[in-house]
């Protein structure tokens, strides 16, 4: 069983655009559909090592991009201060902030889910 490092996936989803074409249809093929990189070869019609080095690339160009704009690195810190918020504002159990500490999870949750 190979062992795919799902952080490209997490990754090419922020910054798919960034990518060349072919490196972005190879990462979304090896990654997120799961095709061999022979499989990957036959469909591009090109070799396998061409797979193998043009994925290599992709790769570290996600990782680069990472490094720079760091929208994962956000997202991740923006997802724990709002798990944060929701934990905090559930342990206020007067009724006369129901309604303001409701409102309130209900922003944080739109955070977690956007990211």
């Amino acid at each position: 069983m190979s062992e795919k490092n799902f952080i490209y996936s997490i990754l090419y989803d922020y910054y798919k655009d960034l990518l060349k074409e072919n490196q972005a249809n190879i990462i979304d093929l090896y990654y997120n559909q799961d095709y061999s990189l022979s499989e990957i070869a036959e469909n591009m019609n090109i070799s396998r090592q061409g797979v193998h080095d043009a994925l290599k690339r992709a790769e570290k160009s996600l990782i680069e991009y990472e490094k720079k704009i760091k929208l994962h690195f956000k997202f991740k810190k923006y997802y724990k201060v709002a798990e944060n918020i929701i934990r905090l504002t559930a342990s206020i159990t007067d009724e006369k902030y129901k309604d303001t500490t409701d409102n309130i999870i209900t922003e944080a949750r739109k955070i977690i889910n956007e990211g």
